[in-house]
């Protein structure tokens, strides 16, 4: 009799766990972006990353200082690896699961809280004027495509125009839940699909090593 009370009250703690929100809160302001995870009753902060204590270390001999690379030549790196015909190869061949993926998310997402302020400003009144009307159409459509994409609980955006100041200014609140179980399922099924793309992938590779191979031997008979 012990046993299925204990197995019962593990079953309800597993049933409780599976429901416990996960939560994603992000704002944006004049003093940066933050983002934090929040488990439960536990917030996991991401963005700013909580400072680490300073260590003690040890004396070590000096190492030449490495030379930091130029912001122009770490863009051109990357773009150059995203138009490799490599990486395009590999993107499309992720691009189903990937839209997958982001249509499934897009029906489990809650949009609890979505809220912007926007203070729209110009180089003089008139353009000042003609940019609050044409920003105000821009995000009415992009208000529009959440709407009918997700499932928002609370929004309020706010554009204000301000013929004093030279520079917009934007601040926003963004939260989205899943319960714990959403996040689980979702993770084990396209962990999985991944996996099995991956394993694809390789034994393509596999296979062309194999082809050449062979044509590089009877090519040297």
């Amino acid at each position: 009799m012990m046993i299925w009370i204990v197995l019962g009250c593990v079953v309800l703690a597993l049933a409780l766990l599976l429901l416990v929100p996960v939560r994603a809160k992000a704002s944006y302001s004049q003093e940066g972006v933050r983002l934090a995870l929040e488990l439960g009753p536990i917030t996991v902060p991401v963005v700013p990353r909580p400072a680490k204590r300073p260590k003690k270390k040890k004396k070590q001999p000096k190492e030449p200082k490495k030379t930091p690379q130029p912001e122009k030549e770490k863009t051109k790196n990357l773009l150059g690896n995203l138009l490799n015909p490599g990486s395009w190869k590999k993107f499309q061949r992720y691009l189903p699961l990937i839209c997958e993926a982001a249509g499934e998310l897009r029906r489990k997402i809650i949009v609890r809280k979505l809220k912007m302020h926007l203070i729209w400003a110009g180089k003089d009144p008139a353009s000042a004027a003609i940019g609050y009307g044409m920003i105000n159409g821009v995000i009415g459509g992009i208000w529009n495509l959440i709407d009918g994409n997700f499932r928002v609980k609370d929004h309020k955006f706010v554009v204000d125009l301000d013929y004093d100041k030279k520079e917009p200014q934007v601040s926003a609140q963004a939260e989205l839940s899943l319960t714990m179980g959403q996040c689980l399922s979702f993770a084990l099924r396209y962990i999985k699909k991944l996996a099995a793309i991956k394993a694809e992938e390789g034994g393509t590779t596999q296979h062309s090593k194999e082809v050449n191979s062979h044509e590089r031997t009877k090519a040297s008979h």
